[in-house]
């Protein structure tokens, strides 16, 4: 009679499941510990090509496995959305379709089928763009393509967007695959009448700013203006003229005739006037006589008695200053007089 087995052998799909879960070496750890191999082998009469076939058999499950997590691994969806900005509008103004593709991973996983304009009702398509885009979202990458449509309704009622087929090609894969997007309603009212701007109001505007321009310019030219004249008129002011200048000089020298320095009065006084004649007149004076300065303003539009009136001057100083003569303090006095009688005819 034959040794009953050491062990109950386990169940098949036990195994099986074992072998799809946890890999081939659990598989084999586990059959071999559920029944005793001398024994199976001499019981069954297993041969070494049953042996070679079971083996082969755990093999193939161990990779079909790997398989089918490795095509888990790497498949991705897309999604497809599509979306209008606007449930309802008039029928003078545009509508935005948008049809968007994401999915994770990165842009060039997917070879993309350009897509055709979807078929409308009471809808005219003006016009169409695509962006791609790439973001990272928690560590991953999310990419996307969106398309654009602009609409222009044709009549009111109801408008119908038909929808949108989608078809790509999976560069991982290789699988090809295709999906739509939902037909959408949209309602169209009638026009609404826009209102032109009202060019009259801007005219009256525009008209009240210039004229504001006008006459804050008018009155900062005419502000200028007195400003101007104003300055010019103390610069004037401040501004003396010779004879002014001259008849001050002459001033000073009226304490020499009271502490009679008659002669040294008498040679400031020459001086100061040929000083002048020279400054008004432009004529030459140093190493002149009194007849040679005489000479020369007779050719100047000079009336006789301020010529007269000048010679007697400069004669008074001669005198002194080359005859060596005692001058008078009266003298001096009258001299004084005479020059400051020929400044202030001149200032008229």
């Amino acid at each position: 009679m034959r040794p009953p087995l050491a062990r109950e052998l386990p169940d098949a799909s036990f195994i099986l499941k074992m072998s799809l879960d946890k890999g081939p070496g659990k598989f084999i750890s586990i059959f071999f510990e559920s029944v005793d191999v001398v024994i199976l082998f001499k019981d069954r009469l297993m041969t070494k090509f049953s042996l070679v076939i079971l083996l082969s058999l755990v093999l193939v499950l161990s990779n079909f496995s790997g398989v089918i997590s490795q095509v888990d691994s790497v498949e991705t969806k897309i999604q497809l959305e599509a979306s209008v900005d606007r449930p309802d509008l008039p029928l003078n103004e545009k509508l935005t379709l948008t049809v968007e593709a994401s999915w994770d991973g990165e842009q060039g996983r997917f070879k993309i089928t350009p897509i055709t304009p979807p078929e409308c009702e009471n809808f005219e398509i003006l016009g169409s763009s695509s962006v791609n885009e790439a973001k990272m979202v928690q560590g991953k990458t999310k990419s996307s393509k969106t398309f654009e449509f602009i609409l222009k309704p044709t009549q009111t009622g109801n408008g119908r967007i038909g929808s949108v087929l989608f078809s790509y090609v999976d560069n991982v894969t290789g699988d090809s695959s295709s999906l739509s997007t939902q037909p959408i309603s949209v309602k169209i009212n009638p026009a609404i009448e826009k209102k032109a701007p009202d060019y009259k109001v801007f005219l009256i505007i525009a008209i009240v700013l210039i004229l504001i321009y006008v006459v804050y310019s008018a009155k900062r030219k005419t502000k200028r203006i007195k400003i101007t004249d104003q300055t010019a008129e103390e610069v004037k002011i401040a501004e003396k003229t010779i004879e002014e200048k001259t008849l001050e000089t002459l001033s000073a020298f009226s304490p020499f005739i009271s502490e009679g320095k008659t002669d040294e009065f008498s040679s400031k006084v020459y001086k100061l006037i040929t000083n002048y004649l020279e400054e008004k007149y432009h004529i030459f004076t140093t190493g002149k006589t009194t007849q040679d300065i005489t000479e020369a303003l007779s050719t100047l539009n000079l009336r006789e008695d301020q010529v007269a009136l000048l010679k007697d001057i400069l004669s008074t100083c001669d005198l002194a200053k080359f005859a060596k003569e005692m001058v008078e303090k009266e003298k001096c006095e009258e001299t004084f007089s005479k020059v400051k009688k020929f400044l202030e005819r001149n200032m008229k």
